[in-house]
């Protein structure tokens, strides 16, 4: 694992106004992800956790605090500022697998690719079939979304998300909607494409990875976890560190489903 921080979080704030006032979602909020570690990012409904996920990944901005994603400081940055970085070096993948319905799988993985630009619409094409096979879905290509089942859907939203070889991928609730069978083989999956870089495969890469999560065992896969409440950071909670710690303290360190 690369020692160097590909998150620099210090500080950071977050805080709404509505009607009833200001709200205040994250409060002084510090964080460190370094090069190719998993990080898993839980606690309770409302607790703030996908708020912090979308200011990490540059997708809103912050209200105090400072964060730094791939060494660019991203406050005070515009937004086509912010797009601009994570184009090409930051991957998504949601819940809802946000998938182009009007496009096909094979479609829709080489999208990131042709907006990325560099490639011929061949190479970008031949790329996105090279993942889709290595997923398992060869043989689904040509398929709609809406002709794919929720697993197959996600399978196709984690090629999208490793097609253009990210250095940071982040996932919000990325089995939420599947079933547990499901979810495990997707979890399988994407721990897989995180390890090929490794291994030299130059089909995925071996991107940092940085998960919201409600699920046990996806949180308890990676190499440490960030425990969220009422908008800040847990100091020293069984389940903020070392996974094994959640195993020998259930009671304090389980995992609450929702954000």
């Amino acid at each position: 694992m690369n020692s160097d921080p590909v998150i620099e979080v210090r500080g950071l704030c977050k805080r709404v106004t509505d009607a009833s006032g200001e709200l205040t979602i994250l409060d002084g909020i510090d964080l460190t992800v370094h090069a190719g570690s998993s990080v898993a990012i839980v606690g309770a409904s409302g607790s703030g956790k996908s708020t912090l996920l979308g200011l990490l990944a540059g997708l809103d901005s912050a209200s105090a605090g400072s964060v730094r994603l791939l060494g660019h400081e991203l406050t005070g940055m515009a937004e086509d500022q912010r797009a601009a970085l994570r184009n090409g070096s930051v991957g998504f993948v949601f819940q809802s697998f946000q998938l182009m319905p009007h496009l096909t799988a094979l479609e829709n993985v080489a999208l990131p690719l042709e907006l990325q630009g560099g490639l011929t619409t061949r190479e970008a094409f031949a790329r996105a079939r090279a993942l889709l096979e290595r997923v398992g879905l060869g043989q689904r290509t040509a398929h709609y979304p809406k002709l794919l089942s929720g697993g197959e859907q996600q399978r196709v939203a984690l090629a999208r998300a490793f097609v253009t070889h990210p250095a940071v991928l982040f996932a919000d609730e990325p089995t939420g909607s599947l079933d547990a069978a499901t979810g495990h083989a997707v979890i399988d999956l994407m721990f897989e494409l995180n390890r090929a870089n490794s291994s030299g495969n130059s089909d995925a890469s071996g991107a940092t990875l940085v998960l919201v999560t409600h699920d046990v065992d996806l949180a308890r896969r990676c190499d440490s976890m960030v425990t969220i409440e009422a908008g800040r950071r847990v100091p020293n909670a069984p389940h903020t560190g070392s996974p094994e710690d959640v195993r020998e303290a259930p009671e304090r360190g389980r995992i609450e489903a929702g954000r």
